[in-house]
């Protein structure tokens, strides 16, 4: 940490610590306490940045929205790559950003419903003016719009890599599945993800609503499961 920096704080060596399963790498704390099973390592983090990029595209480039002309404190949660904050701190050079891991829902796993509770859960801590919508993310190119199918293409690829990162703790550690096993169902996932027939989508939870008694500028949080979903499945997980 730099001395002179005051907008920094160090990390708890406890977060440190990590655990190799399969050649990748986990945090020890986040597996121990069922709070995290994805990688840590360099190839997640790659992996994250290129999803960052798919939003970008997916929002034409909007970091927020609606917008906020001169925003002063943004709190960044389930923050994967730290990219998003990091482009919002460049873009507002004059506003304080911080970025810290989504452990409200965790019970003590991740709640896969949480997306469904946005709007209450805002309402109950005192927002107002609180709307909640759904965007659908094509995972391959099914789509006739031009725009929607460019998303799906570039969400394919990222799809190959999600369900892998995804799978191979908890169901090989909570499931006792082997890893041959798997293997064969990440591939059978990825082949029905890129299936155009089945029309796979994320739902993408988008909120909005504003704190009471401030400026009128709303704040923003956004929800993306980390299943593949086809019409009907109601299987959900939170996103940053």
């Amino acid at each position: 940490m730099d001395e002179g920096d005051f907008q920094t704080v160090p990390v708890d060596e406890t977060y440190r610590d990590v655990i190799l399963h399969h050649n990748r790498e986990y945090q020890r704390y986040a597996v121990e306490h069922g709070v995290y099973f994805s990688p840590v390592d360099d190839d997640e983090i790659e992996y994250l940045q290129y999803i960052h990029g798919l939003f970008k595209l997916m929002f034409e480039n909007r970091l927020i929205f609606p917008p906020i002309p001169q925003p002063r404190r943004i709190l960044d949660c389930g923050s994967g790559s730290a990219s998003w904050a990091i482009d919002v701190a460049e873009t507002y050079p004059e506003c304080e950003v911080w970025s810290q891991s989504y452990m409200q829902s965790v019970q003590p796993y991740k709640d896969p419903r949480a997306p469904l509770r946005l709007q209450q859960m805002l309402t109950q801590v005192g927002f107002v003016e609180v709307e909640t919508r759904v965007v659908a993310l094509p995972l391959c190119g099914w789509s006739n719009d031009p725009r929607d199918h460019n998303i799906g293409e570039a969400s394919r690829p990222i799809v190959h890599r999600m369900l892998s990162s995804l799978c191979a703790y908890p169901f090989t550690q909570v499931l006792e599945m082997s890893q041959t096993d798997v293997q064969l169902l990440v591939a059978q996932a990825r082949s029905e993800a890129e299936n155009p027939a089945f029309k796979a989508y994320f739902p993408v939870y988008v909120c909005i609503g504003r704190k009471p008694g401030g400026s009128r500028q709303p704040s923003y949080t956004a929800y993306v499961p980390p299943k593949d979903r086809k019409h009907g499945d109601a299987r959900k997980r939170a996103r940053h």
